[in-house]
């Protein structure tokens, strides 16, 4: 799997709420969402878990940046109330996993 291809994979995954999402990740990754760290694969894989049980959203990618190691997606996402809000996920990735990721909130 390329990284863009592994970075596209998390969306897919996401939009399923597919808990499987957070293999995608290095065991050793990091995520940071609003003010929220979480280190390493099994928080990662929590982080998901709580956003499928409490409020799964529905991830389009509006356009994607790759200047590796890092990849930019632009997104639209539908949240679980209907509203749709725009979001910056910054990646950064190998050839094995992707080593962390940044949310990082639009104005709308």
């Amino acid at each position: 799997m390329t990284p863009e291809e592994r970075v596209l994979s998390v969306f897919d995954r996401v939009r399923r709420s597919d808990p499987s999402v957070s293999e995608l990740y290095a065991i050793d990754a990091t995520l940071r969402s609003r003010d929220e760290l979480h280190e390493g694969r099994p928080a990662i894989a929590r982080f998901y878990e709580e956003r499928f049980r409490t409020s799964p959203v529905r991830p389009h990618v509006d356009d994607l940046f790759v200047s590796l190691p890092l990849i930019v997606a632009l997104l639209s996402v539908t949240m679980s109330n209907g509203d749709i809000r725009r979001f910056a996920d910054v990646f950064e990735v190998d050839e094995e996993a992707i080593r962390s990721l940044r949310v990082c909130p639009l104005a709308s």
